[in-house]
Formats: C-alpha cells, sequence, structure tokens
C-alpha cells in the first residue's frame, strides 16, 4: 500500500461517522433514568427547605412590622378585626386575623379588609412576604355554615390576600386550662404575654384545628383532612410560626393535633397558644362556635 493510499484510508477512518448500536443507547437511557430518580427527590427535598426557610424569613419580617405597628400604638397588638364576630357578620365587618397585610382579597371575599386598610398596610406594602409557597389553601364551609365565603382555594394568598394567620382567636378549640380572653391577642399590650420567646403570634394552618386540618409543607397526599380521616392520616402537620418575641421556627404539630384532638391548643416544651385566665373549659365567649 502506497503513502497516498494509507493516508487515504487513515483519513477514511477518521471521517467515519460512528453509530451506537441499540443495546449501547438502552444502557444510555437506563443510566440517564437511575441517575434522575436518585436526584429528582433529592431536588423535591431541598425545594421543600427552601420553601420553609422562605416562611421563616417572610414570619420574621412580619414579626418586625408588628412590633413598629405595637411601638405607634401604644404597646398594643392589632386587632381581631375593625368589630366582634357575630354570625352572620355584618356588612360592614372586615376581618384582619385572616390578613394583617397583603394583598386586597379576591372577589367574593368581601369580609376581608382590602389591602389600605390592614394594620400592617403601613410598615410593609402588599408583596410576597405575605405569602406561603406552599400554600394549599382551606375549606372552611362547615365551620361558617354559609355566613361567609369560607372556600379558600386553590390558596389562602389567592383569595383572602395573605397566608398567615394571626393568634385572635381559638377557632372553637377548647382548652384544659380556663382562658379569660376570646380573642387572644388580639389588641393585648405586649406585656399580656408572659413568655414572648415561646407565644405564638402567626402562624399556618397546618398549626391549628378548624372545621377540617391542612397539610401545607411536606405534603404527600392529600392536604384537606377531615376529623373521620385524621386517625388515617400518616403525614406530619409542619407549620413555620412567628413568636412575640420576633423569632420565627419551623414546628411539628402533629402529636399536638392527633393525640389530642379535643384539646390541641395545650403548650409544649416550644410553644403555646394562649394565657390562663378564668373563664371554664368551652367558654361561650369564643368568637367562633365551639367544637362539636
Amino acid at each position: 500500500m502506497g503513502r497516498r493510499d494509507f493516508l487515504c484510508s487513515r483519513r477514511d477512518r477518521l471521517l467515519r461517522p460512528v453509530a451506537f448500536t441499540l443495546i449501547e443507547l438502552l444502557v444510555v437511557i437506563a443510566i440517564i433514568a437511575l441517575l434522575a430518580s436518585l436526584l429528582l427527590p433529592a431536588i423535591g427535598r431541598a425545594k421543600e427547605r427552601a420553601q420553609i426557610t422562605q416562611c421563616i424569613s417572610n414570619l420574621r419580617q412580619i414579626g418586625v412590622a408588628i412590633k413598629l405597628y405595637t411601638d405607634d400604638n401604644q404597646s398594643r397588638l392589632p386587632l381581631f378585626g375593625n368589630g366582634p364576630w357575630v354570625s352572620p357578620p355584618p356588612p360592614t365587618f372586615r376581618a384582619y386575623i385572616l390578613g394583617l397585610g397583603g394583598n386586597d382579597p379576591a372577589p367574593g371575599y368581601g369580609f376581608m379588609a382590602e389591602a389600605t386598610n390592614r394594620p400592617l398596610y403601613a410598615y410593609i406594602k402588599p408583596s410576597t412576604v405575605f405569602r406561603c409557597p406552599a400554600d394549599h389553601g382551606q375549606d372552611e364551609s362547615d365551620f361558617f355554615g354559609g355566613v361567609i365565603n369560607a372556600i379558600w382555594k386553590p390558596t389562602n394568598y389567592e383569595t383572602l390576600g395573605c397566608s398567615y394567620c394571626y393568634n385572635a382567636c381559638r377557632w372553637g378549640n377548647d382548652t384544659l386550662q380556663p382562658v379569660d380572653e376570646p380573642y387572644q391577642l388580639s389588641g393585648k399590650l405586649e406585656s399580656y404575654v408572659k413568655c414572648p420567646s415561646r407565644m405564638i403570634l402567626m402562624y399556618e394552618p397546618p398549626a391549628m384545628w378548624y372545621a377540617n386540618y391542612y397539610h401545607w409543607h411536606y405534603a404527600r397526599g392529600p392536604t384537606t383532612i377531615s376529623d373521620v380521616l385524621l386517625a388515617f392520616d400518616t403525614q406530619k402537620f409542619i407549620s413555620p410560626i412567628g413568636f412575640m418575641d420576633g423569632h420565627s421556627a419551623s414546628h411539628d404539630f402533629t402529636h399536638a393535633l392527633e393525640d389530642s384532638p379535643q384539646y390541641p391548643l395545650e403548650p409544649t416544651k416550644d410553644w403555646y397558644w394562649y394565657e390562663p385566665g378564668q373563664d371554664p373549659i368551652g367558654s361561650t365567649l369564643n368568637p367562633v362556635d365551639q367544637r362539636e
């Protein structure tokens, strides 16, 4: 073979297209699928942790705004609403408990205050600070019996203008200790709270019983759980919390809600919901109906 033939043959070999066999392609696809199956759950968990972190940051900012509000209002905390709760509420009633700040409510949710009339408007303008990225909304139509539009779907943020709740009502939950204040922290002096580092100021619905229970963060199944289904529910009730002293943290409320469903507001080493008072268990002063 001459030099020209050798060079041509070598060039032909170098330029010849490389093809994969079917088996080689299947092996590559299988490896990619295996890597994806390993990575996607880790990416999902990282996203869920990031959502918790975002809510903790949001609640910390809301806590700062509440502190500024109290400083401007003779050390008094924001109110439950622009008046007491009566059923049905008058047309002028506006609730703050479900939105101390945030956006205007969606049409059909007129019981919520407009953004400019909410207590924290002067301190935090409407923004995603009031949005939980894991917000799955609530359905409280059984709780309110039609006196207000109580289907807050797809999210509380989109319907009510805010994802986070203010600890200004027991939502019908009974307490083992007597309570002398149905509106919890509403309008209270800061000095009313005996342990600010443990008193819950702001929370998400998974921390509380309403007519239903809720899963937002780390949801692995249905996000709305009825009383009947609670015994079969295997998910955890996780909620970021804003405390009276200004710090925020995520807590697991599963034991509080499942171990003693009649009294889910009893104090733990990490948090408490109410200051004991003089009223008997199941006080009729509660602004919403007591649990049956």
